[in-house]
């Protein structure tokens, strides 16, 4: 099904049925099916059945319940994103992600066993994915109370194997994959803040954008390293102040994925000037007067509300800067009638546009 601009899929395994937005969120759950599985096969090895059997002598196995909270990483339930183009959103109270785990867990070390587990079944160890969740915290419960960390690296995979998925879209964001293996949740807030404070933006847009719960770390490291890499682009601030009004995991995907794009763009197309803010979407503005707005949607086809968004668009180019031409890149591809409505609307539109912006090495 799609809604206009993204579609919308159910994965169906032996684990469960988790729903997907968007071709990348469907990469990510049947890749997380895929290690639900070899989790499960990694539970009939001989390692495994010594480290269940030391499990129950460890003096630990009274407080499992205790560290292993009985609560669920928070749902995603989508927010729609057409919807959320013309609604405000909400933040909540506190910088600490819905993702994380306790502060018991991070203090004894068992969140670092877990997101080494994670990286090593090519998985987010933030995912929302609920039965994966249950899966690396049951391993990772295991490994910790049998003193295996030494040799997580290999032991825990059928065979002796290595299972070597990455769950990244890219080559670039395969690097930061290591990084939110190695850092806890606060070190990486603190890298992201120290980035963020440098390129010029103000403690008071750094601390909202990191009030927002539902970002994870891994989203926010994304997109802060996306706008540290913009170099000497002007106004990144306003890509913040959009973005911490999302308020699912659709919506933060949108605003990772758009992160991303400009940063493709600036690197790999033309230099950028600055940001701007219009409704909902952070635009690029670039050295010869171009405003690019990146869609990273899978197929756009002209619906009612994908006319509403498109009229807004159009209304609120700004008069300053002087723009010489607008731009519409969109990850995926276009029907001819949006095609043809939105040229008449005074936009060029480029499609399938992810192999111009992440050009191989």
């Amino acid at each position: 099904m799609n809604d206009g601009a993204q579609h919308h899929f159910v994965v169906t395994s032996d684990f469960g049925t988790f729903p997907a937005t968007g071709a990348s969120m469907l990469r990510t759950r049947v890749i997380e099916s895929e290690a639900i599985a070899a989790l499960k096969d990694a539970r009939k090895s001989k390692v495994f059945a010594d480290a269940l059997t030391f499990q129950v002598l460890h003096p630990l196995r009274g407080v499992k319940m205790l560290i292993m909270e009985p609560g669920r990483v928070g749902s995603s339930i989508a927010g729609g994103l057409l919807e959320f183009l013309a609604m405000p959103g909400r933040a909540s109270k506190f910088e600490w992600s819905d993702r994380e785990d306790s502060v018991t867990k991070a203090t004894i070390g068992f969140s670092y066993l877990k997101r080494r587990l994670a990286f090593q079944f090519g998985v987010d160890p933030y995912s929302s994915n609920p039965v994966l969740q249950d899966e690396l915290n049951e391993l990772t419960w295991i490994a910790f109370t049998a003193d295996l960390a030494p040799q997580f690296g290999y032991l825990f995979v059928p065979g002796g194997a290595v299972l070597w998925v990455t769950f990244s879209a890219t080559r670039w964001t395969s690097y930061l994959d290591e990084q939110v293996r190695d850092y806890s949740p606060s070190d990486l807030r603190a890298r992201d803040r120290d980035k963020l404070g440098k390129m010029g933006v103000s403690e008071e847009d750094i601390h909202r954008f990191f009030l927002n719960a539902v970002y994870s770390p891994r989203h926010s490291t994304i997109i802060t390293t996306a706008l540290d890499e913009l170099t000497g682009v002007h106004d990144r601030e306003a890509f913040l102040a959009v973005a911490r009004e999302a308020s699912s995991e659709e919506l933060v995907l949108f605003y990772q994925h758009v992160a991303e794009m400009m940063r493709g763009y600036h690197v790999h197309v033309g230099a950028v000037d600055r940001l701007l803010a219009i409704p909902r979407i952070p635009s690029l503005y670039t050295k010869d007067r171009a405003l690019v707005v990146m869609l990273p949607v899978d197929y756009l086809f002209w619906t009612s509300r994908v006319a509403r968004v498109a009229q807004a668009l159009t209304a609120h180019v700004p008069s300053r800067p002087r723009v010489a031409r607008r731009e519409l890149w969109i990850a995926g591809n276009v029907s001819p009638r949006a095609r043809q409505e939105l040229e008449a609307m005074g936009w060029t539109v480029y499609e399938q546009v992810f192999a111009r912006l992440n050009p191989p090495a």
